[in-house]
């Protein structure tokens, strides 16, 4: 027990993923909420329809992520508690690491729009990335604990709506 809880903590922690093709198929450039991301990004006019597009993708992704933790918990359930603290403690990490930007950094010294833009942008990328890695460890750990070792149809991927 003891090792298959170092083992979940140690995969949690240090390895991004143990499949560049799963993590690929998961959520490849084409999803649908990229694809949306995409067309909005493309039509906001004012600072105010930008932030709100902004917003709205943080969001979803950030749905996403917490949507494919719950499916990471739900094949190793023995691990809930860990799997909880372990995205806590990143939730933080990252709420942190933008009040230090946000404190120290003199945003009309930069370029306010473009600044914000560039790091809103990231919090997206991190949301999605993030997500990512949880579909990939719950695919990953689904196979192995599978009895007839088949490979999962990863195509069933369900998207934050």
């Amino acid at each position: 027990m003891k090792k298959s809880i170092i083992f979940v903590l140690l995969v949690l922690i240090y390895f991004p993923c143990f499949s560049q093709v799963i993590n690929n198929v998961f959520f490849p450039n084409d999803n649908q909420i990229d694809k949306q991301y995409e067309i909005d990004m493309q039509n906001w006019i004012t600072n105010y329809e930008w932030k709100v597009v902004i917003g709205k993708y943080i969001g979803l992704w950030k749905k996403q992520m917490y949507l494919e933790m719950e499916r990471l918990i739900s094949v190793i359930p023995e691990s809930e508690d860990m799997i909880r603290e372990n995205q806590k403690k990143w939730d933080e990490s990252l709420d942190l690491s933008y009040e230090l930007v946000f404190d120290k950094v003199n945003l009309n010294a930069v370029g306010r729009e473009d600044f914000i833009g560039s790091f809103s942008s990231g919090r997206i990328t991190q949301y999605r990335e993030r997500a990512k890695y949880y579909l990939c460890l719950f695919y990953t750990i689904k196979d192995q604990k599978s009895e007839d070792g088949c490979y999962t149809d990863t195509h069933k991927t369900e998207l934050a709506k």
